[in-house]
């Protein structure tokens, strides 16, 4: 499926349950993998859901 016919709002959804529910495990600022990376977890959310609300804004779309 291409990335114009993905609905946008349900993965925001996805992704806002998912960060809620690692930041209620106090794991966001664990680091994202193994490899002795500096990026956490939060860098992670923070760099999907802004790319996402972006697509969504040039869409013309709203978040609920």
């Amino acid at each position: 499926m291409a990335f114009d016919q993905m609905n946008i709002k349900d993965m925001l959804c996805d992704m806002y349950d998912i960060q809620r529910q690692v930041k209620q495990a106090k794991l966001l600022d664990k680091p994202k993998d193994n490899d002795g990376t500096i990026f956490t977890l939060k860098d992670c959310f923070d760099n999907v859901i802004g790319q996402l609300e972006q697509e969504l804004e040039r869409r013309g779309e709203e978040i609920n």
